[in-house]
């Protein structure tokens, strides 16, 4: 249990960080001893950009041999007790985008370098609704705990739409690239298709999807009346009989 037992003193260590307005422990697998610890630092008036230079200080200033490096929005540590990561984010910032989220705004994937397919909004609401507060100093965590749990149906309804919005349109690109025999983008147009009704899925039973990542443990979620949208896109992923799958996606949606 190494990595849970550094928690406490990342979270004490990083308590004297001017500014600090709260401080989450997250992750799918926060309770793992082999799992990477993954913090999210909420701060009054900046972000990475402002907090990177205090948050790796400290925790050089504790841990001299440890190795930090920043990637995208986070800190990264490798220590001899642990690895992870501390993401830094402006509090008001972030309230007010979950708020977004569940009025149906801004729920586009993004790429990003750490991230398998998409970075998914809902993703980052998981992540919340599951938090551990270690550190709560406005009580952001809690108003943003209020905002995730239960699962907002707004929330649910606007991914729906916007999945079947897309999955038929990537049905019609399907096939027309079927006929050309393009396989590059052919291949890119099943890895939508794939990604958005495994995220259709879970928006219908109402779960929070936290990313393509251990999706043997996450589909256990699902409803059983929800299971069918998981299944075809497991079998699309295997690009094989490709123009037979089509068909039966169209009547699921």
């Amino acid at each position: 249990m190494r990595n849970n037992n550094i928690v406490p003193e990342l979270a004490h260590v990083l308590r004297d960080l001017q500014g600090l307005e709260m401080l989450l422990h997250v992750g799918l697998k926060r309770n793992s001893a082999k799992g990477k610890i993954d913090l999210l630092a909420g701060c009054n008036g900046g972000d990475i950009y402002k907090y990177a230079s205090p948050v790796e200080a400290l925790l050089k200033d504790r841990w001299p041999t440890g190795n930090f490096f920043v990637c995208d929005d986070s800190v990264r540590f490798d220590l001899p007790t642990g690895t992870g990561g501390v993401a830094i984010c402006n509090s008001t910032l972030l309230v007010r985008q979950i708020e977004e989220w569940i009025e149906g705004k801004n729920l586009g994937g993004q790429h990003r370098p750490w991230a398998t397919g998409y970075w998914l909004p809902e993703a980052l609401c998981g992540d919340l609704a599951t938090a551990e507060i270690l550190h709560d100093a406005k009580n952001i965590g809690v108003r943003i705990r209020e905002l995730v749990v239960p699962y907002p149906q707004s929330l649910s309804r606007s991914i729906v739409d916007l999945c079947v919005d897309e999955i038929k349109q990537k049905l019609q690109t399907l096939k027309r690239l079927i006929e050309k025999n393009s396989p590059i983008e052919l291949g890119f147009c099943i890895s939508d298709l794939t990604a958005s009704m495994i995220r259709l899925a879970f928006a219908r039973s109402s779960r929070y999807f936290r990313g393509f990542r251990s999706l043997d443990e996450q589909v256990k979620l699902l409803r059983s009346s929800d299971m069918p949208i998981y299944e075809l896109a497991l079998e699309l992923s295997k690009r094989k009989r490709v123009r037979n799958l089509i068909g039966k996606i169209e009547k699921l949606l």
